[in-house]
């Protein structure tokens, strides 16, 4: 089911290092260190569950050649990880590199891959119903589009952008202009050269060009403080941090000379004997 927008067959080594940060996951969120932390307990939740799940779904319909299934596996695992990177998203913070290769690194990662590959099984299925070429072609135009729109999403229009995932679709495109230099035989078949090279440059653009450059401004943009969210968030953890420490010493009682002094003054507490011996 080759089509003009498969990657070359390196790109999906990817999946190796996939695979090998989230078995460090499921090791490490069983210490009593992260086990209990708001990013594993509110952020990974029971979603990880379903991501496991339609990922086998996704390999038993495409290794079984049910096309159909597999596009509903595949897109299902891609809302499933998109809903987990949410929940991270919004989930409590300790804005440690610890925390964040451990503990989303892995999903990030996973989740830029499903958004290329979402948009390749879309491209199967169309090359499974013997669409003709302009059809696919069509098709394959507003994949690459959306893919190039999710990266300035993801960069661009969250606060704390994922770089993760941006980086992911330009390997994606850049195994896609990989692919093209030497196709195969289906694809010479179906297409014209100049198409073929048309979607090849156009890979090359978006994957080495466009996102690059889109990374290099969200970077440049960090110097500015109200464009980094870093900043900010260590800010406001230096300010949670100041805060409860007053708190604590507002609570905590005075100590005079040695003589802890609760509630009332040395004065009071000398007045009120007084008033008892007069009483007696």
């Amino acid at each position: 089911y080759q089509t003009i927008v498969t990657p070359n067959a390196d790109a999906f080594r990817i999946w190796i290092v996939i695979f090998m940060f989230q078995l460090l996951f499921t090791v490490v969120q069983l210490l009593p260190k992260f086990r209990a932390t708001p990013m594993v307990q509110n952020g990974v939740s029971y979603w990880y569950c379903l991501v496991c799940a339609m990922q086998i779904g996704w390999t038993f319909a495409f290794a079984y050649e049910i096309i159909p299934a597999s596009l509903a596996f595949m897109l299902a695992l891609y809302g499933s990880l998109m809903t987990l990177l949410y929940s991270q998203y919004y989930a409590e913070s300790d804005n440690i590199l610890w925390e964040f290769w451990l503990l989303r690194f892995p999903f990030a990662l996973h989740g830029g891959w499903i958004t290329a590959a979402s948009a390749l099984n879309v491209n199967v299925q169309a090359v499974a119903s013997s669409a003709p070429a302009d059809i696919q072609l069509a098709l394959a135009i507003v994949c690459l589009a959306v893919l190039h729109a999710i990266s300035v999403w993801v960069l661009f229009y969250l606060q704390r952008p994922n770089w993760t995932i941006a980086c992911v679709l330009a390997w994606a495109f850049g195994y896609i202009y990989q692919e093209l230099a030497s196709p195969n035989n289906l694809i010479i078949e179906t297409f014209t050269l100049q198409t073929i090279n048309g979607v090849r440059y156009a890979a090359f653009a978006v994957g080495a060009i466009i996102i690059p450059v889109q990374l290099a401004i969200r970077v440049a943009m960090l110097a500015r403080p109200q464009f980094n969210p870093y900043r900010t968030a260590a800010a406001d953890h230096s300010d949670n941090a100041t805060q409860e420490s007053s708190e604590t010493k507002a609570l905590s009682p005075a100590v005079d000379e040695g003589v802890v002094v609760t509630g009332a003054t040395r004065e009071e507490e000398v007045t009120k004997d007084e008033d008892v011996v007069d009483m007696a």
